[in-house]
């Protein structure tokens, strides 16, 4: 008998309602770590953050440079890298920033939430973080990692490269040579201005690895969403069903069961006017909600 709020598809079940996106989400083996959840729009889509998606090479660090130059009060009071990416992210500037959120609903809404993917299936990727692979903006993996959007593609590929050497010679002392590179003297640089007392060690192995980073609440949306990030490193996004630093299960949600999600969602306070706290948000989810109000696009971002 089909489970109600759900039809199979291909061998999987696809989420019609809420209801049935919970069911689904409860039958998940209990949660040995962090439990995060990703929505996406469409389920064709590979899950990479957003600089590694449309934009020109060698893009990374000339927009954030520019952004920063132009509004650089905006950016005052962060005190770290990722503090600067998490900012730069909610003005929507691509970064190295991977968002997901800690509530399940969060993540079905932006599922379904996008008008020009209505006609596509959703998809809610659900992400398992053991404990060491968790970390606070102000640890010292997370300061390096999100560093390297301050150096140029040459740069981090030069890195890679040097990575690479342990698997191609065992015997090469990759730690001198990362030392000794133009590349990793800057990146050096690079944290030690947030952090004056960062030994000239880095454990390059964090540099392979996908962590889960607990943000720090003076973001209002990111309170509102209960965002979080994932952050990879010079690692591409790619295979991460074979990934060690994480589990993941994927669930999708059906095309023609968005809008009757949406609505589902409203009634229990998820929707623009709650996730997006900003007053121009509730502003144009309350116009839109008054003059038709029994119109589907109220629900939309």
């Amino acid at each position: 008998m089909k489970d109600k709020g759900e039809k199979k598809v291909l061998g999987h079940k696809k989420i019609e309602t809420v209801v049935g996106y919970l069911e689904a989400f409860y039958r998940l083996d209990p949660a040995s770590g962090v439990r995060c959840f990703r929505g996406e729009a469409n389920s064709t889509w590979d899950m990479r953050p957003s600089v590694m998606r449309g934009l020109k090479a060698d893009a990374e660090n000339k927009i954030l440079s520019e952004l920063t130059a132009e509004s650089p009060s905006e950016f005052a009071n962060d005190q770290n890298m990722f503090g600067k990416l998490v900012r730069a992210q909610h003005y929507g500037l691509p970064t190295r920033l991977l968002d997901v959120s800690l509530n399940p609903l969060v993540a079905l809404y932006f599922a379904c939430a996008e008008e020009e993917h209505l006609e596509n299936d959703g998809r809610v990727r659900v992400l398992e973080f053991g404990p060491r692979r968790v970390k606070y903006p102000d640890s010292d993996a997370i300061s390096i990692i999100c560093n390297l959007s301050r150096l140029n593609e040459a740069e981090r590929s030069s890195l890679n490269s040097i990575i690479s050497l342990s698997k191609e010679d065992p015997n090469a002392d990759i730690g001198k040579k990362w030392k000794q590179s133009s590349a990793g003297k800057r990146l050096l640089h690079f944290v030690k201005e947030e952090k004056p007392h960062f030994l000239n060690e880095m454990v390059l192995g964090d540099f392979r690895k996908y962590y889960f980073v607990y943000p720090s609440k003076a973001n209002r949306r990111v309170v509102a969403q209960s965002g979080a990030f994932v952050v990879g490193g010079l690692l591409s996004y790619e295979n991460l069903e074979r990934a060690n630093s994480f589990k993941m299960t994927s669930l999708t949600v059906a095309a023609d069961a968005k809008m009757p999600i949406l609505r589902q969602l409203d009634a229990l306070n998820i929707n623009a006017r709650s996730l997006f706290p900003e007053i121009e948000y509730a502003a144009r989810y309350i116009k839109k909600k008054w003059i038709e109000e029994d119109s589907d696009s109220d629900l939309l971002i």
